[in-house]
């Protein structure tokens, strides 16, 4: 449960962190989806005002992981085989492009993000939960696309969060050896932006996205 100081009121700090609870209950299935948020009740919970909540509220439909109705209702998003579907449609195309870019753009600043982020993903530890290692993935493909300095690349790829969340979490937890499947390919696509080898970055990323889908499709065949 979330743990907020009293003495920790900045509105930008509450904001973050019911944000922040909400999306991790939300992705973990402490809040399932297809279930209605009731704003009363996490404010009791979580002991804070309906503001931030809703300032969370606002952010995690930005994600795609709550869906507003126009009476106010909230509930989380429940994706479909179609909603996984689209997504990879756009994946396959949205982060080969962005592989490209980045090698060509990356400044070094943001090439150490990114190896930051791949090495989180993938340090063999007993302290790497899956919930780490998924968030940790996540911020690889992510800061890959910050990499190309593209504001409308950025900003589709934050319109897929939600479903992109519920996708990868279905991964690790169904095929827990596909960890080392992808650290191999993570390794090859960083390697190839660290030696601003575009159209190699992208061929990578591309194989990478296929190989995500046909595994994530075995797994729901087989439910």
């Amino acid at each position: 449960m979330l743990t907020i100081k009293p003495i920790v009121r900045k509105r930008e700090t509450l904001k973050s962190q019911v944000y922040e609870y909400l999306k991790e209950a939300i992705i973990y299935g402490k809040i399932e989806p297809g279930d209605r948020l009731i704003e009363e009740k996490i404010s009791s919970e979580l002991n804070v005002s309906r503001s931030p909540i809703r300032e969370a509220v606002r952010m995690l439909e930005k994600d795609g992981l709550l869906s507003v109705n126009k009476s106010g209702g909230v509930t989380v998003v429940k994706p479909t085989i179609e909603d996984y579907r689209s997504l990879f449609e756009c994946r396959v195309e949205i982060e080969p492009l962005a592989a490209y870019y980045a090698a060509q753009r990356r400044s070094p600043k943001m090439l150490e993000e990114i190896e930051s982020c791949f090495i989180q993903a993938h340090r063999t530890s007993d302290e790497m939960t899956l919930r780490r290692i998924n968030d940790a993935n996540h911020r690889f493909h992510e800061s890959i696309v910050e990499a190309t300095g593209n504001p409308f690349l950025i900003s589709m790829i934050i319109q897929l969060r939600g479903v992109s969340s519920f996708y990868r979490k279905a991964i690790l937890e169904g095929d827990p050896m596909h960890t080392e499947n992808a650290f191999l390919d993570h390794q090859k696509i960083y390697q190839a932006i660290v030696h601003q080898d575009a159209d190699g970055a992208k061929h990578l990323m591309r194989e990478h996205v296929k190989r995500d889908y046909k595994v994530f499709m075995e797994l729901f065949a087989k439910k």
